[in-house]
């Protein structure tokens, strides 16, 4: 757990083919079923590196959620636009991106990683949360850190997700919620 962020619920993976990612994590880890968000996320704004861009911005191409216990492995396949997963990939680097929280007092969390010297890489709000991906990677290389200010509508949402993993059979690698 992050004193500074909170507990890690979230662990991100950016990958090339979010298609082949889930039939490992399904066929050879056991870990799903995963639910793929409809992209573009509807978001009501979006910035990387602190420029607005618009909220239909190709920044994902896929993004497939699932849970092992109680921890969430999402992945993500980055769009053709500018953003911290095209990043990840261009700078050749494979595997976990960034580390997700949920806030417990977002706007003075995100103050405090800036005045820490933790630029904001992407920040944005969507129809059931507002997130920040902290540039933690920038000043020690691993990953980021997203904190996450969730709506009840996102927790109900994770909720039947991590139940359809507890309940899962093993046959199907995706399910629609």
């Amino acid at each position: 757990m992050s004193r500074l962020f909170g507990p890690v619920f979230q662990i991100a993976y950016v990958v090339e083919d979010v298609e082949a990612a889930i039939a490992h994590w399904t066929g050879t880890l056991g870990v799903g079923p995963f639910v793929r968000f409809p992209v573009p996320l509807a978001a009501e704004w979006l910035e990387v590196r602190g420029k607005r861009v618009p909220a239909d911005e190709d920044i994902f191409a896929a993004v497939a959620i699932a849970y092992s216990g109680d921890s969430m492995i999402e992945l993500i396949q980055p769009g053709s636009a500018p953003s911290p997963y095209r990043e990840f990939l261009a700078a050749g680097r494979a595997g976990v991106h960034h580390l997700g929280t949920f806030a417990d007092d977002y706007d003075a969390q995100v103050a405090a990683a800036r005045a820490a010297g933790i630029t904001v890489a992407m920040e944005g709000v969507l129809p059931i949360s507002r997130f920040a991906y902290l540039d933690t990677d920038a000043l020690w290389p691993g990953t980021m850190v997203e904190i996450i200010e969730a709506k009840p509508e996102m927790h109900d949402y994770f909720g039947a997700i991590r139940a359809a993993a507890r309940d899962w059979d093993g046959k199907t690698p995706t399910v629609e919620l």
